[in-house]
């Protein structure tokens, strides 16, 4: 969500927090700002809107300092205004904040009760005003900070500058991203590695509860209670290169056409002829298997953990749970020993889903943890027992496609070598699906190819008052995915449901202006989904058919048809995901929305 960047550079800082900031785009937000000291004074600048909108006003505002903050924000509390834009400036200091300070209203009440006037709705803002308080009371940072840090509840990283000691930039984190940077001209702090993208070219990962500051001599880093600790640095994981849009119009269509060689990448790096293997998570291989997993994550992970439980259930016999990790934590859920939790997100900085993990680890310290991560060093890695990368490389895009299939891939394998450990898929059909896995990629190339045909169904969607997506199986999470595609570009209304289940309800949304997408491959009970298609034919529906069966068979069933490539029972998903993720592009840009970055919406969710 929020994106914080921070500078200590020999040069001045606002062209490289202004390249920080149009890196973090993806993140999603609706006013920006950006903060230096010069000559101990501050140069603030914020607006609403796109950073457009900040770089033209800062043609009049001059900014010559060489250390620094910038914020895109994500509004949470009071509306997208400049007021309410970071960052936020009390006294001496000035503050860019990405949370949700808890207990800010008690807060608030008792620094305006010792006279404070507030500028903003925001909770950022009593950080600040305490902070220059704290700052007052004992006379120097570092024990204000640790004061402050004291007094939060909540979820924070923090970049905090101090006018009258403008030679350090002091950050903070707890339930939030923050990371540290350097290159031979300063120090950053930045919500996550793209951000410095192109200018850095090592990071250091803060842990929980970390914080301290960075100046033009170094980094000092310090644990909760105030000691000291040292971290390694590591190479930057990406290049300049990993923000552009490589000569595409948009980043979601880029990354679309990137899935083949992802998938590729992700069957060569853990499997060959003769099986599976995941090195960071060598337990898979030596710790019995569970009795009980559970699955936790969010969005369009939750909908990859869906079509996995499918997978797992059908060959090793044992319960597979599947939770939103937003629900997950308030339920008081039921563990018990022996189970495994396997988170997914895309980021591994996702709230819900790292609090879910936090909880689990509470209850039952002696069960084993597994993240499904497209970020190595993220803190849902660095708290698991161990992990499977995604190895998708940087998303930019706030609709997920390419970390989607990547999780399909990674699940599907992982399935597969339980089921091989189980006993339930032997080493002669693993060559089978080995092979299967390996002709996918090049089908995916194919079904890329073949946008003008998808392009042809855009019409069917001019005076569509919604969306109904069916399948079956795992199909049915596949229609729960398209349907989530379609309204977060398009901002179509649409529901994924289970084909049987149709007629429990949403058949009453039928009528002549609904487009249905039937989900039907021949591995997930085609006859009962053609039968589904027959009942919303029957109602005036306008449908559209994705199957791999016989055409001259389904043709007269549907208003279109789209032939998918023949898949197995763990392919067949990620040959379908490609077209219902161009639909929802292709009816996106029909009607003129942001595909990139659509209203309101966050590509890594990291408050509650």
């Amino acid at each position: 969500m929020c994106g914080i960047i921070g500078i200590v550079s020999d040069q001045p800082v606002v062209t490289n927090l202004m390249q920080a900031l149009k890196n973090m785009e993806y993140r999603g937000y609706d006013s920006a700002g950006v903060c230096t000291v010069f000559n101990q004074r501050f140069e603030c600048t914020k607006r609403a809107g796109k950073l457009e909108k900040l770089s033209e006003a800062l043609l009049s505002h001059q900014h010559d300092g060489q250390i620094g903050i910038g914020h895109t924000r994500w509004a949470t509390h009071g509306e997208p205004n400049r007021e309410n834009s970071h960052p936020h400036c009390h006294d001496s200091i000035a503050v860019v904040h990405n949370g949700i300070i808890e207990n800010h209203a008690a807060l608030r009440v008792e620094l305006e009760s010792q006279g404070i006037d507030f500028i903003s709705e925001t909770d950022s803002e009593v950080i600040p005003c305490l902070l220059s308080r704290e700052l007052e009371l004992h006379g120097n940072m570092f024990l204000a900070m640790k004061s402050l840090l004291a007094l939060l509840e909540g979820a924070y990283a923090v970049g905090i500058l101090n006018h009258q000691d403008d030679n350090k930039l002091w950050f903070a984190r707890r339930g939030s991203p923050l990371l540290l940077a350097k290159n031979n001209h300063g120090y950053y702090i930045a919500s996550d590695a793209l951000a410095v993208a192109g200018m850095a070219s090592d990071v250091m990962y803060l842990d929980e509860g970390e914080w301290g500051y960075i100046s033009d001599k170094g980094v000092q880093v310090y644990q909760a209670n105030g000691e000291t600790v040292e971290h390694d640095w590591h190479n930057l994981p990406y290049t300049g290169s990993a923000v552009d849009k490589g000569g595409y119009p948009h980043y979601m269509l880029k990354e679309m056409h990137e899935q083949p060689a992802v998938v590729s990448d992700i069957i060569h790096a853990y499997s060959n002829a003769q099986g599976i293997s995941f090195q960071q998570a060598a337990f898979l291989d030596l710790e019995p298997l569970p009795e009980r997993i559970v699955m936790v994550a969010c969005g369009t992970s939750y909908h990859a953990a869906l079509t996995a439980r499918y997978w797992i259930e059908r060959y090793l016999q044992i319960s597979v749970e599947v939770d939103v990790a937003s629900e997950y934590r308030y339920r008081n859920p039921v563990i018990g020993a022996n189970t495994w939790l396997i988170t997914l997100s895309q980021s591994g900085e996702t709230a819900d889903t790292l609090e879910a993990l936090r909880l689990f680890k509470r209850r039952t310290p002696e069960n084993t943890t597994l993240a499904i991560c497209n970020v190595p060093n993220s803190s849902l890695v660095r708290e698991s027992s161990g992990f499977i990368e995604l190895r998708a490389g940087p998303e930019i895009g706030v609709a997920s496609t390419k970390a989607y299939t990547a999780q399909l891939a990674v699940l599907g394998l992982f399935s597969i070598q339980l089921a091989m450990r189980a006993g339930a898929i032997a080493l002669h059909e693993w060559k089978q699906h080995y092979q299967a896995f390996l002709a996918v990629v090049e089908d995916m190339r194919n079904i890329l190819q073949r946008n003008d045909e998808i392009q042809s169904l855009t019409p069917l969607f001019s005076k569509a008052h919604g969306a109904l997506f069916l399948g079956r199986g795992p199909c049915f999470p596949l229609a729960l995915e398209g349907a989530l595609k379609l309204k977060e570009i398009s901002y179509l209304h649409a529901e994924g449901y289970a084909a049987g289940e149709m007629k429990h309800g949403p058949i009453a949304l039928i009528d002549e202006q609904l487009p249905v997408i039937v989900i039907a491959p021949r591995q997930y009970h085609l006859e009962k989904v053609i039968s589904n298609l027959h009942e919303v034919k029957a109602r005036g529906a306008k449908v559209i058919l994705f199957t791999d069966a016989d055409e001259n068979s389904y043709l007269k069933h549907a208003d279109a048809l789209f032939t998918l490539p023949v898949g197995d029972f763990f392919t067949a998903p990620l040959l379908a995901s490609i077209p219902l993720q161009l639909l929802a592009y292709d009816v996106a840009r029909s009607k003129g929305t942001d595909v990139d970055q659509p209203r309101n919406l966050a590509k890594s969710v990291t408050v509650e």
